[in-house]
């Protein structure tokens, strides 16, 4: 099955409950993907990825760039990228971190080279991990914090980003792939969500 034939799975077995909270979403899903289906580290990856964005569409995010490179920024594909022209995010989303805080870090880093007001977070699972990151915090070159997905800091920073509007990247080619992008009607085509 596809990443998104798994997705869809899930929402078919157990239907979305509209007063979920981000992190609560997340965590029912999360658990019943892990126990319904035979884990494979790049398989984990994309189911997370797929859950986060839909909790950011669920709460009416639109305009959600999944996987996708930006123009002067070499290199590096992020997960997601919600476009403002008054402030961007950039969220490095990973089931776990062992040694790929390093990556998203760098790729903070280069992003806020060319797009000075971008905001960078690492969205995970991994609770431990991210008491230990946390514990360094003062050594991050580009992000600018960790997140858990399962915790109310997911809703926090949900809360936060629905308070802008985040558009489509401009005329001036800000992402290199505009055709990577999550709207009402993607949401509709992949997952039968109404958002």
């Amino acid at each position: 099955m596809t990443n998104l034939e798994i997705t869809k799975d899930l929402f078919d077995t157990l239907p979305i409950d509209d007063k979920l909270s981000p992190s609560k979403f997340i965590n029912i899903y999360w658990d019943l993907y892990v126990n319904r289906y035979e884990s494979s580290n790049s398989m984990n990856g994309t189911i997370f990825e797929n859950l986060v964005i839909i909790a950011l569409g669920r709460a009416g995010i639109e305009n959600i760039y999944f996987q996708t490179e930006l123009t002067y920024v070499p290199s590096a594909i992020f997960d997601v990228f919600l476009y403002h022209p008054e402030g961007s995010y950039a969220l490095s989303i990973k089931t776990t971190l062992r040694e790929r805080w390093k990556q998203a870090d760098l790729e903070a880093l280069a992003i806020k080279q060319v797009h000075k007001d971008v905001q960078c977070f690492v969205v995970t699972l991994s609770k431990s991990e991210v008491g230990a990151r946390r514990k360094r915090d003062n050594l991050y070159a580009g992000l600018d914090g960790f997140v858990l997905a399962n915790s109310e800091e997911f809703d926090n920073l949900v809360a936060e980003l629905i308070t802008k509007q985040f558009q489509v990247a401009g005329s001036v080619p800000i992402v290199k792939t505009s055709d990577r992008r999550y709207d009402a009607q993607k949401f509709l085509s992949n997952f039968d969500l109404k958002i």
